[in-house]
């Protein structure tokens, strides 16, 4: 599964983009493709502006229905293509845990912390645009020339100005609420990554960067809370929700593999069959005639 970050730097050739440190400003075009060839995750934070043309991402369970000029705060976690989706070009902003939260704390006074609503529950969170962070979405646009490289220094200083334009803004409220919430945490809590996360086919090194752990902490931190290893609970995790699709979707075995995270549909019939007696379609089957 591509990490976005890291493939994105990985090419500077072939993305626009401006860096300085661990910050990353991307302008890209994405085309159409086949949904189930892609799954995309990333262990940043990142702030989603569209430029043009529609299309529909599903970070987690949640979904974000994209148009022009419509942005995003979408929190570190994986992601895939909706079936529907079509071709995109985008702003991308990606920025640390920790470079959020030292911001928030050196600029916290600024904004209306009084009040605040709970923290949303999804990982997705709309923007709210008014004309100033369109103007701001807008003015990064030259900067991507050659011609016009920034230097690091005001690059950063750009990347604090995006967080305090949207965090100032009142109809973002609930983004503020989410970033309030981050300001004493150590480390994001393990079970709602897991939650979140159990159906995309993720390494346990890709879990534990999205977790901000360590290989060797996550494990502890799992098997702490689990009483089980990472391994067996996922395996478990996502039979049971592949059995759950085959009893109330239409989805044919290539979906479910896909939708509950195994790695293709020749794993999944296997290990199915391993931990039920029966093969998906014949499972499928068999429930279908006890429900008739």
């Amino acid at each position: 599964m591509n990490n976005t970050y890291d493939y994105s730097v990985s090419r500077p050739g072939y993305f626009k983009q401006l860096a300085v440190k661990e910050l990353l400003f991307l302008h890209y075009l994405c085309p159409q493709i086949d949904p189930y060839l892609y799954h995309y995750q990333t262990h940043f934070n990142q702030v989603c502006f569209t430029l043009d043309v529609g299309t529909i991402f599903q970070p987690g369970s949640d979904t974000w229905h994209k148009s022009e000029n419509n942005s995003i705060f979408a929190c570190k976690a994986a992601w895939k293509r909706a079936p529907d989706s079509g071709t995109m070009e985008i702003l991308s902003f990606y920025f640390p845990d920790n470079f959020l939260q030292q911001f928030y704390k050196e600029h916290r006074r600024h904004f209306p912390v009084m009040h605040l609503p709970g923290p949303p529950g999804n990982r997705v969170i709309e923007i709210n645009i008014n004309e100033i962070t369109l103007g701001f979405f807008y003015s990064i646009m030259p900067y991507f020339s050659p011609q016009a490289l920034p230097l690091s220094n005001l690059l950063e200083l750009k990347f604090r100005e995006l967080l305090f334009i949207i965090l100032s803004n009142p109809a973002n409220i609930g983004l503020l609420a989410y970033v309030n919430s981050m300001d004493d945490q150590h480390k994001p809590p393990l079970q709602d990554i897991m939650d979140a996360h159990f159906n995309f086919n993720l390494s346990l090194a890709d879990f534990a960067r999205i977790a901000q752990r360590s290989l060797a902490t996550f494990k502890r931190d799992f098997t702490e809370m689990y009483h089980t290893t990472p391994g067996k609970w996922l395996a478990q995790k996502r039979l049971e929700y592949a059995k759950l699709l085959l009893n109330s979707s239409k989805k044919n075995v290539h979906e479910v593999a896909y939708d509950s995270g195994f790695e293709n549909a020749t794993h999944f019939s296997r290990v199915f069959k391993e931990k039920f007696g029966l093969a998906p379609l014949q499972f499928r089957k068999q429930n279908t005639a006890m429900n008739a």
